[in-house]
């Protein structure tokens, strides 16, 4: 019996290792062959050739590409968006662009996912395949973003076929410190309501830096003689609020100041505080342009500047151009003393008057931003340059306020005759009179009219200086 179970014990052990060696096989045998199954089944494979595989493909890429891939949409999507926002009308380069855009789209999706299972060499030289289509593709079309601030700011805007002529706006020499007549003109009438008339008596303070003898002759309107000043008939904390305080001698020679205008200056501003303006060319270039804003009268109370002041249109270019109010327009006085040989008259407000005496042009038209005022700039700028042959003419152009309507006309005016662009052109008549400001609807029209004289967009509708 003994013997007996040690041999079948024997059998089973045997059997038991004959069976666990042959598992052994097998597994072994699995773990060997089947990497080598997915390995050739892997690259039996073909190269993807229709737009369905290679998506298919493209979409097991890491995610490093994936970004790109949908990128390279999107940027291809905007640009074509763009493209027809710009170049209306022009179908071959649109057709151009489309098609640099699906060449692009083809090199991101087939080449590289070709590419995936190879070395870093070739990535990288598809990339820089797909790069230099890009920069073709922009050299094309441009920048998406570019052209959307452009299409935004200046939807006309583009590379001027030839340089801009030089502005030749006429420009004011005159030393730091000094005012000219003109200008000092200018501002004894800023405002609507004049606030050196009547608003504010405080705003613009003048010193007479000449003899009691000369003073009592003639002097500029409103004048304070230098001895009255100093003595205390003005007092100094009451000089000290006014906006603006000038001095004038005889001829108002550049740094060569009379004593009594050195005493006044180092009493009315001393150091640290507002300096003192100088008459550039002194009393005698403000009579010669302006004898009748000149009197012998002593004009200090608000009565007397209520009696015997007139509120004068803005000098925009010296003995020949004029802007101001549709009041000044029919006031005779102001008329006559300007000289005044032309008005063009923008406005249904105020009637022409004195057609027996002055020649018009009368442009019936509302301040309202739809107002075409500019398919008459060419008749208005013809009407000036001829009254301009004779060099004798003076013309003042004005509305209701001298604001929007007459201010756009003379801007187009100085951007004709000057080269100026909307932007030059406001700003110099801003300096002449501060009020002046279209309606965005001019505004626009101006910058329109701005690219047919330059084939260029200069200026800016939403530049703050013009709001």
């Amino acid at each position: 019996m003994s013997s007996t179970f040690s041999s079948s014990d024997s059998i089973r052990r045997r059997t038991n290792r004959d069976l666990t060696s042959k598992n052994s096989s097998i597994s072994t045998t699995n773990i060997t062959t089947m990497p080598l199954a997915r390995t050739i089944e892997r690259n039996s494979v073909s190269l993807p050739n229709s737009p369905q595989k290679t998506y298919t493909l493209a979409s097991n890429l890491p995610t490093q590409y994936e970004e790109n891939d949908s990128t390279e949409e999107k940027v291809s999507t905007k640009k074509t968006l763009d493209i027809p926002r710009k170049n209306s009308g022009s179908s071959q380069k649109t057709g151009i662009t489309s098609a640099s855009a699906a060449s692009r789209r083809s090199v991101n999706h087939d080449v590289l996912p070709v590419m995936r299972g190879r070395s870093n060499t070739d990535v990288q030289s598809a990339m820089s395949t797909s790069n230099n289509l890009r920069q073709q593709q922009a050299n094309i079309s441009g920048s998406g973003s570019d052209k959307t601030i452009n299409h935004h700011n200046n939807p006309r805007s583009q590379s001027p076929t030839s340089p801009k002529p030089k502005c030749t706006l006429p420009t004011t020499l005159c030393q730091p410190g000094y005012v000219t007549a003109s200008k000092l003109f200018n501002m004894m009438g800023y405002g609507l309501q004049n606030q050196y008339l009547f608003m504010l008596a405080h705003y613009l303070y003048i010193i007479d830096c000449r003899s009691k003898e000369k003073f009592s002759e003639s002097h500029i309107i409103t004048a304070i003689h230098w001895e009255d000043a100093l003595s205390g008939a003005v007092y100094i904390s009451i000089v000290e609020r006014f906006s603006e305080i000038v001095l004038y001698d005889d001829k108002g020679i550049f740094f060569n100041t009379s004593t009594e205008m050195r005493r006044v200056s180092n009493r009315f501003s001393p150091s640290g505080t507002k300096t003192c303006l100088t008459l550039s060319g002194g009393f005698e270039a403000f009579r010669t342009l302006f004898p009748f804003a000149c009197t012998q009268s002593d004009i200090r109370s608000t009565v007397d500047r209520e009696k015997f002041l007139t509120i004068y249109p803005s000098v925009v270019l010296d003995n020949q151009l004029y802007l101001g109010t549709g009041h000044q327009a029919t006031n005779w006085k102001v008329v006559r003393d300007l000289k005044i040989t032309h008005i063009i008259n923008i406005s249904i407000e105020h009637h022409c008057v004195f057609t027996d005496k002055i020649k018009y042009l009368h442009l019936e038209l509302e301040d309202m931003e739809d107002v075409l005022l500019k398919d008459r700039f060419d008749e208005t700028i013809h009407f000036m340059e001829a009254a301009f042959q004779n060099s004798s003419s003076r013309i003042l152009v004005h509305c209701n306020l001298g604001i929007s309507r007459s201010t756009t006309i003379l801007l187009a005016y100085l951007m004709k005759t000057y080269n100026a662009t909307v932007l030059e052109a406001f700003k110099f008549l801003r300096h002449r009179r501060p009020i002046v400001s279209p309606n965005i609807g001019f505004l626009r029209q101006l910058i329109e009219y701005e690219y047919e004289l330059f084939s260029h967009t200069y200026s800016d509708p939403n530049d703050p200086i013009f709001h």
